[in-house]
This record gives structure tokens, sequence and C-alpha cells, in this order.
């Protein structure tokens, strides 16, 4: 019965905690517009992250403070359509780490794919400007992820929540640019 009890408390201390949570991360007030939301030019995600590009940001990890992000990317299509990015991430001062997405249209601007940091499938789709992709992360978090492309297509800014049980836990506010 104790067990059970300090169990119950554990329980009711941690969803207070989570509680407590959001809003603590968001978008930075200054420094960063997200692009507005359009309908043109289409997001591409296969076209637009084919070649090289660099996107830089800020990550906002709530009570744990805000850190730098810098990634380099470089995106190429299979011979089956698939588009393979490869990302190395520069997170404050944190090794580097890469990930590797893969990612195809299913039909009607909706894609599918996977990448190393989730857990299962990476789901997409876009509408004009926008691009939104959903997945799992270890851990349980859910990422959504909002991207609007510039009118000319050369840049697109990403705007990612990452959530816990419903709470935002981080925020990630990023420009991504074409690299010549």
């Amino acid at each position: 019965m104790i067990a059970a009890h300090k169990k119950s408390r554990l329980v009711a201390g941690l969803a207070l905690a989570l509680a407590a949570l959001p809003g603590c991360a968001s978008l930075p007030d200054d420094g960063f517009a997200m692009i507005p939301r359009a309908d043109a030019p289409d997001f591409d995600p296969l076209h637009f992250f084919e070649g090289r590009l660099e996107g830089r940001g800020i990550l906002d990890k709530g009570v744990l403070g805000t850190v730098p992000v810098r990634v380099e990317s470089v995106g190429e299509r299979s011979p089956l359509g698939v588009l393979v990015l490869t990302q190395t991430i520069y997170e404050g001062d944190e090794p580097p780490r890469t990930r590797i997405w893969e990612f195809a249209e299913v039909g009607g601007r909706t894609y599918e794919g996977r990448m190393t940091d989730a857990l299962g499938p990476v789901a997409g789709w876009s509408s004009g400007n926008m691009l939104t992709l959903n997945y799992i992360m270890d851990g349980n978090y859910e990422v959504i992820q909002r991207m609007t492309l510039a009118p000319d297509g050369t840049r697109a800014t990403n705007a990612t929540r990452v959530e816990l049980l419903g709470a935002t836990i981080a925020v990630l506010s990023e420009e991504i640019v074409r690299v010549k």
C-alpha cells in the first residue's frame, strides 16, 4: 500500500512538472520571422532539399536554455526518385552528429520516409509554400516541423516543435538556405 501511495505521488509530481513545461520553449521574440504562409510557390521537398544546404538557428530547450544550431545538408535523388538527405548537425558545444533522411512522394503532395533519429515512419504533406513533417523520436517525443518556402525558392524557414505528453519541451527556429 505504501509503495502504491509513493508511486501515485510520483506520477502526480511528474504530471505537475510536465504541466509547467508548456510555454517554456518557444520561437524567439526577436531575430526570427517565419516566411508567411502562401499559395505559391509550391514546396516540393524532393526538389528543395536536393543539393547542398545550410541551416542556422536557435534551439530553445525551455528551462535548459538555448543553444545555437547549424546543419550542413547534402541531398541526392536515387534512380527510384527517393531523396537521400545526409545532415551534419552542430548543436551548441556538442560533438557533431549525422542524421540521414530517406523521403519519397507517395501521391497528392504527401510524402513518407524514414530518418535515423525517428522511431518509425516520417509523414509529410505540403500545401502551397508550407511543408509539414511529423514523426516520433526516441523517448516518445513527438516532433512537428513546419517549413515555409521563400518566393524565390532558395531558402525556407523551419519551426520545429518537440512535445512530450502534449507539453512543448523544445522549439527549433531555423533558416535553411541553398548553398551554391
